[in-house]
């Protein structure tokens, strides 16, 4: 029988907690909406791509949020901020489904409106980000990267607005701003806090926690070297989107590891799914970065060629089967992390 997943006594911070939604009822409603918003946006799309953008975008607000607050809203967090964590709990699914509306919706002043409340949704996940710099059973390495995380998501939410609104900035295309959702929601939040749960873990070695640290710090320079982009000057994009997925590579062999050598059944097959879908996409993103940078299209891979594929396997192959195996672990009486029956 293999032996059971185990993680050390800081990980109970990291243990889930239940909130009155229930995360699996609140993500599985979330999930129904989504594929009903999926069928009318693409019935109706003039523009593909951009549909696809927005309906892959709205999968995290929708169904990964809910089991992201599995993993944020702990004991820990809740003794300073119980009030703000309740809210959090209460308000995530209606601004998920005002956002969905919002997207539905042409872009403009009443669908900017509706995606508002989304975005003090998400201030209001950074500001207890925030806070948790301020208490000392928060600054472990693991919390550190999701309180990081937590404070890059406003900049998601901010860039959703701006999307609903039909506004651009620097000159950039609708698929841009959207693109910038869609990467601090999952490359800014989603990544780091799947990654914390390494980090936290047995296999959360050094050369995963310097990755992490890396990690971190490439998110916001990416999207730094897009804007330069703009201007012509391609090799900052280029550096950060090659550092940030060797990064993400080793987090993603190292959960590949743990699901191997630490669980079994099925948690074992979604953190396998969700470990090679991130080694895939990552090895993408390099032939696209890379291409970018040469004025060629490597093999092919194009931003219409990311959507569909790279897109796909970060959003359901990596954020969503592993969200799903995360959120299947329970700190047992000993203070030690194990697999829920």
């Amino acid at each position: 029988m293999p032996a059971e997943p185990v993680l050390n006594q800081r990980s109970l911070v990291n243990s889930p907690s239940v909130g009155m939604w229930g995360a699996e009822i609140a993500a599985g409603i979330g999930f129904v909406v989504w594929a009903l918003a999926a069928f009318i946006r693409l019935a109706n799309c003039a523009d593909f791509d951009l549909a696809w953008a927005g309906t892959l975008f709205l999968l995290a607000p929708l169904v990964l949020m809910p089991l992201a607050l599995r993993l944020i809203v702990t004991p820990t967090r809740r003794a300073g901020n119980s009030m703000l964590c309740e809210v959090l709990q209460l308000i995530v699914p209606p601004g998920a489904l005002l956002l969905t509306i919002a997207f539905l919706l042409p872009a403009g002043r009443w669908a900017a409106l509706l995606a508002m409340p989304w975005l003090l949704t998400t201030v209001l996940i950074g500001w207890l980000g925030l806070t948790g710099f301020f208490r000392s059973r928060l600054r472990s390495l693991d919390q550190t990267v999701i309180n990081v995380a937590m404070i890059y998501l406003p900049v998601g939410g901010a860039s959703a607005v701006l999307s609903r609104a039909g506004l651009t900035i620097l000159g950039f295309s609708d698929i841009i701003v959207l693109a910038t959702a869609v990467h601090f929601h999952y490359a800014g939040f989603l990544f780091p806090l799947l990654t914390s749960r390494i980090l936290g873990s047995s296999h959360g070695g050094p050369i995963v926690r310097v990755a992490a640290v890396i990690a971190l710090t490439a998110i916001p320079v990416l999207a730094v070297g897009i804007t330069l982009s703009r201007f012509g000057n391609h090799f900052p994009e280029w550096i950060a989107a090659v550092v940030l997925s060797i990064s993400a590579m080793a987090v993603g062999t190292a959960q590949l590891t743990f699901a191997v050598n630490r669980c079994r059944g099925v948690r074992r097959l979604l953190l396998v799914v969700s470990s090679c879908s991130l080694l895939a996409a990552m090895s993408m993103s390099i032939l696209f970065a890379t291409g970018t940078l040469r004025g060629v299209h490597i093999w092919g891979i194009d931003i219409p060629w990311m959507l569909r594929y790279h897109a796909v396997m970060n959003a359901f192959g990596y954020a969503l089967c592993g969200m799903l195996a995360w959120i299947g672990f329970r700190t047992s009486r000993n203070g030690l992390l194990t697999e829920q029956d």
